[in-house]
Formats: structure tokens, C-alpha cells, sequence
């Protein structure tokens, strides 16, 4: 059961972020499939990373943000190994695309973070 605060908006930004990891996978495979170049695998194991960080957190929304923000590090690496790759300078505006590309994925996935911290539940006891 996702547990989030029901108080102002919360359970709307665990929402919000689990609306933009879901267009956030979607056009990962979209992509993939559409490029067909034979590098997908790599950006499949990100979206298996997404799942193993949701499931091993219990889809909490402090877990799914920490989990986003690996996505992110984990985006930013494979972007940093495909724009270095000599099959992509030989592409026309290879490295531009692929580090447009890979950018673009990180800058979801860190908004998807956003939205899942905000959902976090704050503490309002006072402190023992």
C-alpha cells in the first residue's frame, strides 16, 4: 500500500511524479524501439533499475526520490558513454543528439524527484 500524506498536496505530487516516470519509461521504449540501433539494452537496465529502487523502497516517496535521482546519475553516465563512443562521432550531429538525448531523460527523472520529495510526509511531532 503507498503510503502518503493526505494533507495539502502530497498524494498529488507522489501522483505527479509517478505520472512522469510513467511518460518518462514510455518514451524511453518508444525511443528504443524507434532507433533500433542496437543500444537499447543499456537504457532498458535504467528502466529495470526504476523498478528494482521502486519495489526495494516499497514505493515510498522518500525511496522513489532517492531512486529518481539515481535514475538521473545513472541517465547522466550512459549519456557521458554514448557521446564518448567512436560510433557516435561518426554519426551526423551524433554527440549533439546523444547528449540532447541522454539530457533530456536526466532532466525527467530529476523531475520526477521534485515531485516525490515534495510528497514526503513532514514530521510535525516535537522532538524527544
Amino acid at each position: 500500500m503507498i503510503s502518503t500524506t493526505s494533507q495539502d498536496g502530497g498524494s498529488r505530487a507522489y501522483r505527479a511524479g509517478c505520472a512522469v516516470l510513467a511518460l518518462g519509461s514510455f518514451l524511453v521504449v518508444w525511443t528504443s524501439i524507434v532507433r533500433d540501433d542496437g543500444g537499447a539494452a543499456a537504457y532498458f537496465m535504467i528502466l529495470m533499475a526504476a523498478a528494482v529502487g521502486a519495489f526495494a523502497t516499497r514505493f515510498q516517496p522518500d525511496g522513489m526520490a532517492r531512486t529518481m535521482l539515481g535514475l538521473a546519475v545513472m541517465q547522466a553516465c550512459l549519456g557521458a558513454l554514448t557521446v564518448t563512443a567512436p560510433v557516435t562521432a561518426t554519426m551526423p550531429d551524433g554527440v549533439f543528439k546523444a547528449a540532447l538525448y541522454n539530457s533530456f531523460f536526466a532532466a525527467l527523472w530529476l523531475i520526477s524527484m521534485i515531485f516525490f520529495r515534495r510528497a514526503v510526509p513532514k514530521e510535525t511531532g516535537a522532538a524527544d
